[in-house]
């Protein structure tokens, strides 16, 4: 009876040894999975019952991030660099692009997988009812009548539908990368010019790149990118990622002059990039089938802008304010040098977490139909403001705009060419829904 009982002992201490073995074991991988990945930069806690719905989390690229479920994993899958940590934790690095990625978790060998989505560099927006305010009153009420006629005036609408829209400008570590094959080695022009020294400029920022190198999340911001390359890039944003190119592009069939609105859905733009092409200008479709990215529409970029702001004419309030208190939300800059940039994403987002919607870059937006007097049936707009401003009124506003013009109204009219940015945005479904409410 006592061997028995010693025995018993015996062979429990060696499962209690080896427990403690194990567990030690398992506290080292973690300790080492946690060094490879470190530091974490963001920890989400998601609840199993919310992974029946559509799931999405929005990270930084290149960022250690920690998923932790409620309930213990069965099996996680995921193209991305990733470690499982424990029972029901997985640690991953963002990838160095703006785009989508997805994670998937089961529970158990009969249970079908469940996908959390990754929103990497962008804001995923799902508007329910969203009320925002559309337009700009540049008229105001102490303005005689007939003296002033608001080209676009304010009105309040109601948005059903989910968005994905950049959180900074493309950057041009992004724009350099995904183009790359675009982007000759050797130089196309002979004859000095402003659009040569555009060209060579990428040119030699991709002379200084390397092939998928990492971006950054604050890169600097591009700002030499013609209205026809940002359809390209968001075409071949959504080709990376398996969607259908949401431009199509056809030869334009007869003469044109410039630039123009054909429909809601059709244009005819300048075709400016890395290549000289004997016919200038191209016919653009929008495919409405398509899921992919693409430049905002006019209403859009003003909802987006604005991030819920239904009172104000800018984002620090309006031009009664200081030039200091502006520049925590506009970069801005009162001297012209050429190709100039900044880092995003450096000073106060707006409601919608969004970045540097004004000033660093002019942004390029659509029209669906011809909006304003100065506009001359052009198919797209800058918005955004400048980069560069003075700050006199009454000085010659062609490169730099006086500060206190810069508003939600504000616009520059039919500028395809370089010298402008981008950022794009997604409607998932494509099934947005814009109720007109009233007149503000």
């Amino acid at each position: 009876m006592k061997i028995k009982i010693l025995l018993l002992c015996v062979s429990f201490f060696v499962l209690v040894l080896n427990a403690c073995s194990n567990s030690v074991k398992k506290q080292d991988i973690s300790a080492e999975i946690i060094k490879q990945f470190s530091p974490i930069e963001r920890i989400f806690d998601v609840i199993r019952d919310s992974l029946g719905e559509e799931n999405w989390l929005e990270v930084e690229k290149n960022e250690n991030v920690k998923i932790c479920v409620d309930q213990k994993v069965f099996a996680w899958k995921t193209v991305l660099k990733s470690s499982v940590l424990n029972d029901s934790c997985l640690v991953f690095q963002a990838p160095t692009l703006v785009g989508v990625e997805t994670v998937d978790v089961s529970f158990s060998e009969a249970d079908s997988s469940h996908q959390i989505n990754l929103a990497i560099g962008m804001k995923y927006l799902n508007f329910k009812n969203e009320e925002v305010l559309l337009g700009f009153n540049t008229c105001r009420e102490n303005q005689l009548v007939g003296r002033c006629k608001n080209e676009d005036p304010e009105r309040l609408f109601s948005v059903t539908g989910t968005y994905l829209v950049d959180k900074y400008p493309v950057t041009n570590c992004e724009f350099t990368q995904l183009m790359w094959d675009s982007i000759p080695a050797t130089s196309l022009y002979r004859n000095e010019s402003l659009r040569k020294d555009y060209y060579e400029d990428w040119l030699n920022r991709k002379s200084a790149s390397k092939r998928n190198e990492n971006c950054i999340t604050q890169d600097t911001a591009a700002n030499t990118v013609s209205l026809f390359q940002a359809m390209k890039y968001a075409n071949a944003r959504s080709i990376r990622e398996g969607l259908k190119p949401y431009y199509i592009f056809t030869p334009v069939e007869e003469y044109a002059e410039r630039e123009s609105i054909l429909s809601t859905t059709q244009r005819i733009v300048t075709r400016r990039d890395f290549t000289i092409h004997d016919i200038k200008y191209i016919q653009v479709s929008d495919d409405s089938t398509s899921n992919g990215y693409r430049l905002p529409y006019y209403n859009e970029w003003m909802m987006f802008a604005r991030g819920g702001d239904k009172k104000n004419m800018a984002p620090w309030g309006d031009s009664s304010g200081t030039f200091e208190k502006t520049k925590k939300y506009a970069r801005f800059k009162t001297k012209m040098v050429s190709f100039e940039t900044e880092p995003v994403g450096q000073l106060t987002p707006n409601g919608y977490g969004l970045y540097d919607m004004f000033g660093l870059v002019q942004e390029h937006v659509l029209l669906k139909s011809s909006l304003f007097r100065g506009d001359l049936g052009f198919a797209s707009c800058l918005k955004g403001g400048d980069y560069h401003v003075s700050l006199e009124d009454g000085s010659d506003d062609t490169l730099s705009p006086y500060w206190k013009w810069i508003s939600y109204g504000y616009y520059e009219p039919g500028h395809q060419g370089y010298g402008a940015g981008f950022r794009l945005i997604r409607n998932i479904g494509n099934n947005a829904k814009w109720t007109y409410l009233k007149s503000k």
